[in-house]
Protein backbone atom coordinates (compact mmCIF):
# COMPACT_ATOMS: atom_id res chain seq x y z
CA UNK A 1 0.00 0.00 0.00
CA UNK A 2 1.47 3.33 -0.88
CA UNK A 3 1.19 5.95 1.94
CA UNK A 4 0.80 9.34 1.33
CA UNK A 5 2.42 12.53 4.03
CA UNK A 6 -0.32 14.24 5.47
CA UNK A 7 -1.03 17.28 3.63
CA UNK A 8 0.29 15.98 0.07
CA UNK A 9 -1.36 14.53 -2.76
CA UNK A 10 -0.31 11.15 -4.62
CA UNK A 11 0.37 13.42 -7.65
CA UNK A 12 2.42 15.75 -5.94
CA UNK A 13 5.50 14.94 -7.12
CA UNK A 14 4.43 13.78 -10.89
CA UNK A 15 4.41 16.68 -13.42
CA UNK A 16 3.68 14.60 -16.16
CA UNK A 17 0.37 13.48 -15.88
CA UNK A 18 -1.06 16.24 -17.00
CA UNK A 19 0.69 16.07 -20.42
CA UNK A 20 -0.57 12.49 -20.44
CA UNK A 21 -4.10 13.23 -19.68
CA UNK A 22 -3.90 15.69 -22.80
CA UNK A 23 -2.53 13.44 -25.04
CA UNK A 24 -5.13 10.82 -24.45
CA UNK A 25 -7.66 13.36 -24.62
CA UNK A 26 -6.48 14.34 -27.99
CA UNK A 27 -6.33 11.44 -28.98
CA UNK A 28 -9.67 10.09 -27.80
CA UNK A 29 -10.67 13.99 -29.32
CA UNK A 30 -9.20 12.37 -33.04
CA UNK A 31 -10.49 8.71 -32.57
CA UNK A 32 -14.13 10.28 -32.16
CA UNK A 33 -14.16 12.62 -35.38
CA UNK A 34 -12.31 9.83 -37.03
CA UNK A 35 -15.41 7.23 -36.55
CA UNK A 36 -18.49 9.76 -36.86
CA UNK A 37 -17.14 10.73 -40.03
CA UNK A 38 -15.93 7.45 -41.53
CA UNK A 39 -18.76 5.41 -40.49
CA UNK A 40 -21.98 4.95 -42.32
CA UNK A 41 -24.67 4.15 -40.05
CA UNK A 42 -25.58 7.43 -39.24
CA UNK A 43 -26.68 10.48 -41.06
CA UNK A 44 -25.02 13.69 -42.11
CA UNK A 45 -27.31 15.58 -39.93
CA UNK A 46 -26.11 13.05 -37.17
CA UNK A 47 -22.81 13.23 -37.66
CA UNK A 48 -22.91 17.12 -37.29
CA UNK A 49 -24.78 17.01 -34.15
CA UNK A 50 -22.16 14.07 -32.72
CA UNK A 51 -18.91 16.47 -34.11
CA UNK A 52 -20.61 19.75 -32.09
CA UNK A 53 -20.77 17.61 -28.86
CA UNK A 54 -17.21 15.94 -29.33
CA UNK A 55 -16.17 19.97 -29.61
CA UNK A 56 -18.15 21.62 -27.43
CA UNK A 57 -17.60 18.58 -24.53
CA UNK A 58 -13.69 17.79 -24.49
CA UNK A 59 -13.37 15.09 -23.04
CA UNK A 60 -16.87 13.93 -22.02
CA UNK A 61 -17.83 14.16 -25.98
CA UNK A 62 -15.88 11.48 -27.32
CA UNK A 63 -16.26 9.12 -24.43
CA UNK A 64 -20.08 9.60 -24.94
CA UNK A 65 -19.67 8.92 -28.98
CA UNK A 66 -17.92 5.40 -28.10
CA UNK A 67 -20.94 4.51 -25.00
CA UNK A 68 -23.53 5.60 -26.30
CA UNK A 69 -23.65 6.77 -30.17
CA UNK A 70 -21.39 4.19 -32.13
CA UNK A 71 -23.41 1.29 -33.49
CA UNK A 72 -22.38 -2.08 -31.64
CA UNK A 73 -20.76 -4.48 -34.51
CA UNK A 74 -22.51 -7.84 -34.07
Amino acid sequence: MIQVPPGQSILAGSRSWPIWFGLVAIILFAAALLSIWLGRQHSVKAKLIWTAIVFVVPVLGPLSWFLLGRERRK
